[in-house]
């Protein structure tokens, strides 16, 4: 801002406009007809589409929705039924997710802008909009049936009602078009109501509404052949890698400078329409994101729901989806809208009655945990980079419990007269805080993959630390599921563990039951514990064999480096924290070959495949996991299939080479978002 002077254009959030300064002036040109060609309707309908999806997609109302000028003063579309039908549930929609988005509150201003700078969102009458809409959706479909039937049919028809324009060879084509487009906007507007009914009571009726409007959709899609042959020669037609319009000429009735003296007094956002095809994709994705959610059982219980908000995530949803999962999930803050998360919480525990009857610290303990697990919740519903900045911020919140449980399992034991019960209940507490505070410590390091924020000298380090994460989580989760005593090591106990084995396990990796709920997460666990370890070995000898080439900088240490990325969980009991002289003892093998270090990593890799078949048998029987779950997981699965199989055929290649061949090898995302693999080329 410094470099620009007063006065400066680019100061002057809607001064230097090129077209009409106000609404009155561009309805005073004519800008805004009320009677339109059919061919127009049409082209005002796709660009008010092209427009939702562009303000959805994180621009301003005011220079998308409502740069359409009947928006602006929908009574005045009274004339013209179609249109005003259309503008009214447009209007109606555009309020239900702008307040759906808004009470979720997950959203950056980089996601979403719910301010609506005074524009008319919210009409008096727009809850009737759906009656418009029937009676003109019944007159166009009786004209398309007198269209598509014999001859005695269209002259009855003819008498019922007036043709949309006067070709009656385009009458057909014409009907279909803008029938489709009034029935995906009906569809929509079912969805958004039904979706709005606490405790998924309208999630059924979502779901059907949905089928109809992908059907419409492809109806849609079909019908821009039809409207794009035989332009007028006078008409004003975009290119079709920017049109907004399936026939691709530029739609009346729109200008984005009107409001720009609604705008805040910053400079303008540059506003780029969705194109045409662009539009259709945001709303196919966007319907298909809303029947995983409208999919969900509703007797899944909270673990069960962590895991599908996991995976759900897995698909990158679009802002509106993910608000109305939230919004599914913590309905008037009960899980499901149904059961306060406290009282889900004991079930997840499975605390004895008499317990919580009577031990007051353990009740203590279950509101806190209920607290930070809504946090949680709703964290796990933002956009990727938010979710990791707000999961950094309440790994403390986790520390905290998972002391408060200690706590109370002292405080229990001296004080209360229930005995084995609430030594056996503290225990399970201690577990499960413990195994949800490496679940988000785990997706913390994972998501810097994701987001690529870290560079290939810090790779090792980061799989390294990944991989201690990983065998406690184990570690935890096998006691919960056993319910036996976690033994949670000191870092001084940590480091003598880590001596005995080089590498990697600073806890014993325990046995693995044969069967159990949730079994194959473990699997899980193992899979993605043994990647790690396959790249800590691969990019030791790698980086000792000369092959991988890091880019030294002048600016900080590795020492520093380890400092910067993991002080973070330092701060933490569980998992113990490790110092970087414990990952320079684990990895420093300079008693061990590097042809042997590319054996141990080809050892590790041919290992995933392995756990992988042991996870698809356990996940084939997991009955607790949703549809989107276990397709997500059948994705994972065949995702570390393929790391591990290129990986092990890179190590190969390097592992046979000559002394006199000069090889460079390079890591790419290409199957895996949090694992790479190895390309090997000749330098």
């Amino acid at each position: 801002m410094s470099a620009l002077e007063i006065m400066d254009p680019k100061m002057d959030a809607g001064m230097a406009t090129t077209g009409f300064k106000t609404f009155e002036e561009a309805i005073e040109s004519g800008a805004a007809p009320i009677e339109l060609t059919i061919p127009q309707l049409v082209d005002v309908f796709d660009h008010i589409l092209a427009c939702e999806a562009t303000w959805q997609n994180g621009h301003a109302l005011a220079q998308t929705v409502f740069s359409c000028l009947y928006l602006l003063n929908v009574d005045r579309t009274a004339p013209n039924a179609l249109l005003h039908a259309f503008c009214k549930t447009t209007r109606a929609s555009c309020s239900m997710i702008r307040t759906a988005i808004a009470l979720a509150d997950i959203h950056e201003e980089e996601d979403f802008i719910t301010m609506a700078y005074g524009l008319p969102v919210e009409g008096e009458g727009d809850s009737r909009c759906l009656a418009l809409l029937n009676t003109v959706e019944e007159v166009v479909a009786r004209q398309l049936r007198g269209c598509k039937g014999g001859l005695s049919t269209k002259k009855k028809s003819l008498e019922d009602a007036e043709p949309l324009q006067d070709d009656p060879a385009l009458e057909e084509g014409y009907c279909h078009a803008i029938l489709c487009r009034l029935r995906f906007r009906k569809a929509l507007y079912h969805i958004l109501t039904y979706m709005d009914k606490p405790q998924g009571r309208g999630l059924e009726m979502a779901r059907k509404h949905i089928l109809v409007a992908l059907s419409e959709l492809q109806n849609i899609r079909s019908s821009s052949a039809f409207l794009s042959f035989g332009q007028a020669p006078d008409s004003v037609v975009e290119s079709k890698e920017r049109g907004s319009t399936a026939s691709g000429r530029v739609a009346i009735g729109f200008d984005e400078c009107v409001n720009r003296r609604l705008l805040a007094p910053t400079p303008p956002r540059s506003i780029s329409i969705l194109s045409w095809e662009d539009t259709l994709a945001y709303f196919e994705k966007l319907l298909q994101d809303l029947d995983r959610i409208c999919s969900l059982p509703m007797t899944l219980g909270l673990e069960e729901i962590l895991q599908f908000v996991m995976d759900y995530q897995k698909l990158k949803p679009d802002l509106f989806a993910r608000a109305r999962l939230q919004l599914l999930l913590l309905h008037d803050g009960k899980l499901l809208g149904r059961d306060p998360l406290a009282i889900a919480l004991v079930k997840v525990f499975n605390v004895p009655q008499s317990v919580m009857a009577n031990d007051h610290q353990t009740q203590a303990f279950t509101t806190q945990a209920a607290r930070v697990t809504k946090q949680l919740l709703k964290i796990m519903c933002t956009n990727t980079a938010w979710q990791r900045r707000k999961l950094g911020r309440i790994l403390q919140d986790w520390g905290n419990l998972l002391q408060q449980s200690k706590v109370t399992r002292d405080v229990s034991i001296e004080g209360s007269q229930l005995g084995d019960e609430v030594i056996q209940t503290e225990n399970m507490l201690t577990a499960w805080v413990a195994e949800q505070t490496c679940w988000v410590v785990r997706q913390f390091l994972m998501l810097g993959f994701q987001l690529d924020l870290y560079s290939l000298s810090e790779f090792c380090m980061v799989y390294w630390y990944l991989d201690h994460v990983l065998l406690s989580a184990l570690h935890y989760k096998l006691a919960k599921e056993s319910q036996t005593t976690p033994a949670i090591d000191s870092p001084d106990s940590v480091k003598k563990k880590g001596k005995k084995k080089k590498g990697s396990a600073a806890l014993k990796q325990p046995k693995t039951p044969k069967d159990g709920k949730f079994m194959y997460s473990v699997h899980l666990l193992q899979c993605y514990s043994d990647l790690c370890k396959g790249f800590i070995w691969m990019l030791t000898a790698l980086t000792r064999d000369r092959k991988l080439l890091h880019r030294e900088t002048i600016f900080n240490t590795e020492q520093e480096r380890f400092f910067q990325r993991f002080d973070l969980l330092h701060k933490l009991m569980i998992p113990a924290p490790m110092s970087y002289f414990h990952y320079k003892d684990s990895t420093s093998q300079m008693h061990i070959s590097v042809k042997e270090l590319y054996q141990l990593s080809y050892d590790h890799f041919m290992a995933v495949q392995q756990h992988l078949q042991e996870l698809g048998a356990s996940a084939a029987k997991a009955s607790e996991l949703s549809a989107v779950s276990r397709t997500q997981l059948a994705l994972e699965v065949k995702q570390m299939e393929q790391v591990s199989l290129r990986n092990r055929v890179a190590l190969q290649i390097v592992h046979q080479v000559g002394p006199g061949d000069n090889l460079r090898v390079s890591f790419e995302f290409s199957q895996h978002p949090c694992f790479p693999v190895a390309v090997v080329k000749k330098s």
